[in-house]
């Protein structure tokens, strides 16, 4: 069985699991399931890092440059897609450079903001930051 429909069925799993004390969360688990099915492909490999405040999606993507690259947010969904032109070249005996169409998504958790992207050296980074509106930070209550 492929890697993505693993994860399709382990999350209707933990869906299954956890649906009895999870109300308003059906979005949530429908999201989840459409990033994993609609990433069959393992190109472009990417690392995700996280430090104390932001999260990076680093992604290789070697002969691409950033007018072949697409990044886009809709509905919880950060969307990076790339295609380069297909040159032919008659001095071109082999292909080991990747060149084709791909597309990454990865669902967002519900205060997360796109910082920032940038492509450097054949690395696409993408900073994310969770930043909660004022009223879903914490209030420290002064005792009387």
């Amino acid at each position: 069985m492929n890697n993505s429909l693993t994860l399709v069925k382990k999350n209707d799993q933990f869906r299954e699991l956890f649906f009895p004390f999870s109300i308003g969360f059906d979005d949530f688990f429908d999201r989840l399931s459409s990033s994993v099915s609609d990433n069959p492909s393992t190109f472009p490999p990417y690392n995700i890092l996280r430090d104390d405040v932001k999260t990076y999606i680093e992604i290789a993507l070697a002969g691409y440059n950033k007018k072949d690259i697409d990044i886009v947010i809709e509905d919880g969904v950060l969307s990076i897609s790339g295609q380069k032109d297909q040159k032919s070249s008659d001095a071109l005996t082999y292909r080991g450079i990747a060149n084709r169409k791909f597309i990454r998504k990865f669902s967002l958790g519900e205060h997360v903001e796109v910082n920032s992207a940038e492509i450097k050296d054949g690395m696409l980074t993408v900073e994310l930051e969770e930043v909660l509106p004022p009223e879903k930070q914490p209030k420290r209550i002064e005792i009387k």
